[in-house]
């Protein structure tokens, strides 16, 4: 468990590479001409948020700890989904 763990978290750190920058844009420019950008930012920090659970499983304490393989794994899916829609949706210029 404690490896499909790690394997977990560090794919959680990886997504978080394109939704860090991300979010971080975002707020920066307001969301864009309209401000619409804005409706995506509190999925982009739910999913920043999961930098959080992702580094506490590298801790001896937390390495075989159930709850953050859940609560990772469920996050990995969520990331993955929006990053799949995110990179794949036609940009409308």
């Amino acid at each position: 468990m404690k490896s499909v763990n790690w394997i977990i978290s560090t794919l959680v750190i990886l997504t978080n590479i394109y939704f860090l920058p991300f979010s971080i844009i975002t707020v920066k420019s307001s969301g864009g001409a309209f401000g619409y950008g804005l409706l995506i930012l509190p999925i982009s920090l739910s999913i920043n948020l999961l930098l959080i659970t992702a580094g506490l499983t590298f801790k001896s304490k937390f390495k075989n700890s159930l709850g953050l393989l859940i609560v990772n794994g469920l996050g990995l899916i969520w990331a993955s989904l929006w990053l799949w829609l995110l990179i794949t949706t036609p940009v409308m210029d």
